[in-house]
Formats: C-alpha cells, sequence, structure tokens
C-alpha cells in the first residue's frame, strides 16, 4: 500500500536572518501518514519550531550542505539524542558528509567521533539511496559558495520502479542540470532570492523553469508584498505529495 506523504515548510530565513531576527532558517518537514518522516536540513531555529508544534526530530536527517542555516543545529541535536538513547540517521552527499563530521562536529571530537553520534547515510550524485521499502532519494550537485546538493525525492512502486514525487534545488544559483533533475517530479521546489546572483537563482531566472506544481523557497521578500506574483512559500504552508491508498 502506497503510503501518504505531504510537506511542511518549518522556515524560509536564511543567513543573518535566524541570528539577528530570530526567525526559523530554512527547512521542510516531510510527513508520512501525518507523522514526521524526514527533516529536510537543521539550520538555527529548527528544533524550537518542532518543539512549538508538539513535534519530536525525526528520525531521519536530510543536510544539504555545511553552511550555519542548513546544518547549525545537528552538533547538539545528535549529541542530545544520543544521550536520550536515540541515533538518528544523516543522509548527505559523500563530500557534504566528510565537510560535516570534520567541521561541523569538530566540537564533540574530544569525546565522541561522528560514527558515534548518528548513522550516517552517503552517497555520491545520481547514486540511488534505499530509505525504505517504497521510498528513494538522489542527490544531485548544485552550484553555491559551498558544497551543496539538491536531491530527488522517489516513491517506488510494486514494480520496483522509481517515481520522483518532490525535487528541491537546496541552495543553488541558475544550474540547468539540476533543474532539468528536479523537474521531474511531482512537486519542484526552488532555491531563488528576488535579486539572484552565482550562489542563489534570481526570480526571473526562476520563471521559466516553474510549472503549476512549482515552489520558490526564499528570502528577503515580506509575504504581504502583494507585487510578486510566484509561489513562494511560508512557514506553516502544507503542501500534498502523493494522496496514498
Amino acid at each position: 500500500m502506497q503510503s501518504q506523504l505531504s510537506l511542511e515548510v518549518l522556515g524560509v530565513a536564511g543567513g543573518a536572518a535566524p541570528i539577528y531576527q530570530g526567525q526559523c532558517s530554512s527547512s521542510l518537514l516531510i510527513l508520512r501518514n501525518s507523522q514526521p518522516y524526514c527533516l529536510i536540513d537543521l539550520g538555527l531555529g529548527v528544533t524550537r519550531t518542532l518543539i512549538a508544534s508538539n513535534r519530536t526530530i525525526p528520525d531521519r536527517l536530510i543536510i544539504t550542505h555545511n553552511h550555519t542555516d542548513h546544518a547549525g543545529e545537528l552538533p547538539v541535536v545528535l549529541r542530545v539524542e544520543q544521550a536520550r538513547g536515540r541515533r538518528l540517521q544523516v543522509i548527505a552527499e559523500t563530500g557534504v558528509t566528510r565537510r560535516l563530521q570534520q567541521h561541523r562536529l569538530a566540537e564533540h571530537r574530544e569525546q565522541l567521533i561522528p560514527e558515534q553520534l548518528a548513522d550516517w547515510v552517503s552517497a555520491d550524485e545520481g547514486q540511488r539511496i534505499i530509505l525504505d521499502q517504497d521510498l528513494a532519494l538522489r542527490f544531485f550537485a548544485a552550484q553555491h559558495s559551498e558544497r551543496c546538493f539538491g536531491f530527488v525525492l522517489y516513491s517506488i512502486d510494486e514494480n520496483g520502479d522509481d517515481k520522483p514525487v518532490l525535487g528541491y534545488s537546496g541552495d543553488s544559483g541558475l544550474k540547468p542540470s539540476l533543474y532539468r533533475q528536479i523537474n521531474q517530479a511531482l512537486v519542484t521546489i526552488y532555491d531563488a532570492r528576488e535579486n539572484g546572483n552565482a550562489w542563489h537563482a534570481g526570480f526571473d531566472q526562476i520563471r521559466p523553469w516553474l510549472s503549476n506544481t512549482s515552489f520558490i523557497l526564499g528570502h528577503g521578500v515580506n509575504k504581504s508584498d502583494s507585487s510578486h506574483d510566484l509561489p513562494l512559500l511560508w512557514p506553516g504552508q502544507k503542501i500534498t505529495l502523493l494522496e496514498g491508498e
């Protein structure tokens, strides 16, 4: 039986906003049959946002890259959950995993090595990761100031074939090769800014790639600003990925 999958936006802030303005970093929560299944990125403010909604950190964490607004809470969360008897699963591209283990978790090095804190699932670009009996994932390289990977989440059908249900660019400048991969999914989420640069695509650059099931995770735009006719995501927004059976 196919699971029901949905996505909830926890935060859309990036850069300095979580620190200076107290906003929740960019993070998405995947729910399976209405229960937290997987967290996409764990930057500053994400854990408190989950607690405020009476949720716990899910067992699986997908980390796109090692910037603070995407992985800043990882050391504390892994250590606290490990002390509670939980070993979370951290899923990342191979090179990103190395950066997280060597740099993000350096504060624990004198006491615990990364393998003691979590179960690490790594894969090279395009390599299939089986999450469980009916979900899989592949990473695809983004264009960013830090090594970063978007991904496609697949539903595995009864014949064992992959059906792309969610594509996410991660933080990325305009990168057609990445967009072609994630745009195959039923729902696609692009990173973009009003004024783009090499590391974050601009709204005008993203427009040609949008469909009626595309969304933009952008920073620095006020929700009350009606001048943008774009499918921007906001905290608390929910999106159905698969209806389930």
